[in-house]
């Protein structure tokens, strides 16, 4: 009996993030994510002697962090105070790097220091949060007085998205776009009278993103184009055919006449022919491959060919054109039997 010795396939080994070690350690794993990983694995971990681990003596000195962070996270009261901290530090951040138009009140920085203070006040007291920002109490209320609350179009956050616009700004796009003046001008051009009045330091691109946010409706101005004829359209191929003739002429001052006959539905030149002379044989030639090459093959029985009055398009041309069989082409002299040119 001969036994196979073809090796089994291996399950794949599944790897944990190291966040879920930790969080299993800190017994704050939620109870879905816990069940999903295996009871061998689990008991792994718990029997596994954790002091014969590297940075052990690390975790030991900071064994009181993970404390508190296992608190926190387990106590929802704690982590809202988390979060609002946060929040503190991201205000005095942004006092700290816009330092000088705090102090010189430039803009709406004081408003958006206010409005996320009041934000933050809702967990924390005010008069601990204006102890972390090192504000007196009294400055906070003179400000909160004298200042109005600026809200930002974009409706973003003016501490993680500092550089908006600031409401005068806003204000000043709004008043150009609106004025009688500039009504009919285009917005590039409003925005240009911006910058020579001295009225923008921004980018075309924030202007127009800004005219899109305030949603402004402007006047159209009325259409100049003029309304021209639609010429002769053909509803198929091989209904309408044109004839011409070209003059073109050689560096050696030669003219050289170059005859033409095209379809009208799909502008292709279906016969041409070069010659020194202006004569009827021509287009004759160039009819009579037309109907043997186009014409025949695809079964047309009656078409329209439209020309000028010149003498090339009459003789053996008329001739061919009137001759009793198919396919029948209707000759027209355009501006004669047509009102429409042969162009």
């Amino acid at each position: 009996m001969r036994i196979s010795t073809l090796p089994c396939p291996v399950a794949k080994k599944q790897s944990y993030h190291p966040f879920v070690l930790l969080g299993f350690y800190l017994s704050i794993l939620p109870t879905e994510l816990l069940e999903r990983i295996p009871s061998s694995t689990r008991h792994d971990w718990k029997q596994k002697n954790s002091s014969l681990l590297f940075g052990y003596d690390w975790y030991l000195q900071n064994q009181s962090s993970f404390t508190v962070m296992q608190q926190v996270y387990n106590n929802k009261k704690l982590l809202k105070i988390n979060r609002a901290l946060l929040r503190v530090i991201a205000i005095s951040r942004f006092m700290k790097a816009n330092h000088t138009r705090i102090k010189s009140k430039i803009g709406s920085a004081n408003a958006v220091v206010l409005n996320n203070i009041g934000k933050v006040a809702t967990t924390i007291p005010v008069k601990i949060i204006l102890k972390c920002l090192q504000l007196p109490v009294g400055h906070y209320r003179k400000k909160r007085q004298n200042i109005r609350r600026g809200q930002s179009i974009a409706k973003l956050c003016r501490i993680k998205h500092p550089l908006q616009l600031l409401n005068k700004e806003v204000a000043a796009i709004k008043a150009y776009c609106t004025d009688q003046r500039w009504q009919f001008w285009p917005l590039s051009s409003v925005y240009h009278q911006m910058i020579r009045d001295q009225a923008a330091i921004f980018k075309l691109p924030t202007f127009y993103k800004y005219v899109r946010l305030l949603n402004i409706q402007r006047s159209q101005a009325r259409h100049r184009r003029k309304h021209h004829h639609v010429g002769i359209r053909a509803e198929r191929p091989l209904q309408i055919l044109h004839i011409d003739v070209t003059v073109f002429r050689t560096l050696d001052n030669v003219k050289n006449y170059i005859y033409l006959v095209v379809d009208n539905y799909s502008r292709s030149i279906l016969a041409w022919e070069v010659a020194l002379e202006c004569q009827a044989k021509y287009v004759f030639e160039n009819l009579k491959r037309v109907i043997r090459e186009h014409l025949e093959p695809a079964g047309i029985t009656s078409c329209q060919l439209i020309s000028d009055g010149g003498a090339e398009n009459y003789g053996p041309v008329k001739t061919l054109v009137n001759q009793p069989r198919q396919p029948y082409i209707e000759h027209l002299i355009a501006q004669c039997d047509i009102e429409f040119s042969n162009r």
